[in-house]
């Protein structure tokens, strides 16, 4: 009986941090929007907490108390909602949609941004047209900002031309604003499908930003597959257009929102929220060039230096020159 009781009282205990926790967050991030006012919540909330846990007994009522203000709290939170209605960065101003018109894909408000700096640019919209009978590939960037714990895939669809499509899942930056993982557990900022020319997605990671590995993969697919994936993007990326929705860096992230909106779903692994090891595992299941090691092929498929390097005008042909599986 007395095991039973403190295991009790530390699942208990392990339970009250979370559900505070959290709580104080949304109270914080999405009541109190980041301001005194938001720090005046959790000191409430934190006030309540402790004074229903002191003054009444037994243990589990002010438990259920809790447990029955937190669902409030969750209630109210679930009723927030995104919006396009923002003061957008420039470089996400412009939602992608697409439109299918007998064999030709046209994207709309695809974005070609030269950069001079991460704060410096020009940033570009423009409609492009691709013939979806001529797809033949498709590519995955893997983007590692100085952690090999976590990472940013992007896919990109290869019509047999010198403009690959390219599609990366991110946060809907605002203006002058910056990531944080924190603020992104809660209802923060909206999710985007950034639809962009490869060389704006490639070379923003390794010519401007500090500390950034671009690695570029083939991936191994029967020719049915490439549409199928194709499509499945282009559903959401209308879905997207049509209704906006909330980022969260665990549910609906750059990782788990491609395995949710695909067809054929691969069987879960942790490798696909704790990204870093992606790579490594859609080796292991056959998805990547399998005639190297993979430590050898992931050396090979880096590209920084090659995408610096690379001419404007041959910029996809060069940056493929000898890869692994091209």
């Amino acid at each position: 009986m007395f095991v039973f009781k403190v295991l009790f009282f530390l699942a208990a205990a392990v339970y009250l941090i979370g559900v505070w926790a959290w709580t104080a967050g949304a109270l914080y991030y999405d009541a109190g929007q980041r301001s005194a006012w938001g720090w005046l919540w959790v000191l409430l909330w934190t006030t309540l907490c402790l004074a229903l846990l002191v003054c009444i007994h037994p243990f589990w009522i002010p438990l259920v108390l809790i447990t029955f203000m937190v669902a409030g709290v969750v209630g109210w939170w679930l009723t927030l909602k995104p919006s396009h209605d923002r003061s957008w960065d420039p470089n996400f101003s412009q939602l992608p949609h697409m439109t299918i018109e007998n064999d030709t894909l046209t994207v709309h408000q695809m974005r070609n941004t030269e950069y001079r700096s991460l704060d410096d640019y020009d940033c570009h919209y423009e409609d492009r047209q691709y013939d979806l009978s001529k797809l033949c590939g498709i590519d995955f960037l893997m983007l590692f900002w100085g952690s090999e714990i976590m990472s940013h895939p992007m896919a990109v669809f290869d019509f047999g031309n010198d403009h690959p499509l390219c599609i990366s899942i991110e946060v809907r930056y605002r203006l002058n604003e910056s990531y944080s993982v924190l603020k992104n557990i809660y209802r923060q900022n909206e999710l985007m499908y950034v639809v962009c020319d490869e060389r704006d997605a490639i070379l923003r990671r390794t010519m401007y930003s500090k500390n950034s590995n671009v690695y570029l993969y083939r991936l191994q697919l029967q020719q049915e597959e490439l549409r199928i994936i194709l499509d499945d993007y282009i559903r959401q990326i209308n879905k997207i257009y049509e209704h906006p929705r909330w980022y969260n860096v665990i549910t609906a992230n750059c990782t788990t929102s491609i395995y949710r909106q695909l067809t054929h779903q691969p069987t879960w692994n942790w490798r696909m929220l704790v990204n870093g090891q992606l790579d490594r595992m859609m080796y292991e299941r056959g998805t990547f060039f399998q005639g190297l090691p993979f430590d050898e092929l992931k050396s090979r498929c880096w590209i920084n230096r090659r995408a610096n390097e690379a001419q404007r005008d041959s910029f996809s042909r060069e940056i493929r020159q000898g890869l692994p599986g091209f």
